[in-house]
Parts: C-alpha cells; structure tokens; sequence
C-alpha cells in the first residue's frame, strides 16, 4: 500500500463515520486531513491551512477527529478482520512520512506511536556509543604514538 492510499483509506473512514453520526465534516475540515509538509496533496492546502488557522480551534478540531478515527476502526474490527488489517497497514504506511492526520491517529491509538520510535533510539544510541568509542581509542593511540 502506498502513502496516498493509505491517507484515502483513513480519510475517507473518518469521514463516513462524521456521516453516520450526523455530524459531518466542513469542506476546510476534510481538506485539513490532507495536510502533509512533504509529499503530494491538494493543489490548494496551503490556502485551506491558513483560512483554518484563522477561523478553526486545533485542539478540539484534532480532539474531533480523534474520536471519529476511535469510533470508526471499533466499528471496522467489530464488521469485519480483513478492514481491521487494513487500518493497521494503512497506519504503517503513513508512520513512515509526515502527515498532520497522524497527530489524530497517535492520539487515537497511542499503541502505534511505540511501533518506531524506540527502534530509532535504540539504533541512534548504538551509533553515538560506537562513534564515542572510536573517538577515545583514536585519542588514547595518539597521546601514546606523540609521547615515543
């Protein structure tokens, strides 16, 4: 699954479930789901960012989402494994880039937020251990080979 579809798949989940709960989404607040930093979006998102910075409440427009991206994967899991999956490769998908949906979906289900971040540390440690070590290795050899 690549990135755009994957975002589709979220996207298009969180908005069916504003549907059934009679609350539906304004076009700014659909178009928001799109928002990415890098990568392909709509032609326009930087214009639809800035009218809703100006007339949108981040807190509780995310704390809205959050509770429709929870609402809605129950009801996938609960209908049917084969769309629950598909969250979970979707979700997958999208951890590797920046997608401001993903603030929502870590929030939604914090469990997927531990999937790569202690990889990376641990990773990230090993290299600053390894490069710490070379450097006083290097220096002890030096101080003993300047002092013959």
């Amino acid at each position: 699954m690549d990135s755009i579809a994957a975002k589709e798949f979220l996207i298009s989940r969180v908005v069916q479930q504003a549907q059934y709960e009679g609350n539906s989404l304004t076009e700014i607040e659909r178009k928001m789901l799109y928002f990415t930093e890098v990568g392909p979006s709509l032609p326009d998102i930087y214009e639809v960012n800035a009218e809703f910075e100006r007339d949108y409440d981040n807190d509780e427009y995310e704390a809205k989402i959050t509770g429709l991206l929870k609402r809605a994967r129950d009801t996938d899991r609960t209908e049917s494994p084969l769309q629950g999956r598909q969250w979970d490769d979707s979700i997958s998908t999208l951890e590797k880039e920046d997608h401001y949906i993903l603030v929502m979906v870590f929030s939604a289900f914090p469990e997927y937020r531990k999937t790569l971040v202690p990889t990376h540390r641990v990773r990230d440690y090993v290299i600053y251990i390894a490069v710490g070590i070379g450097v006083v290795l290097a220096a002890i050899g030096f101080a003993e080979w300047s002092h013959r």
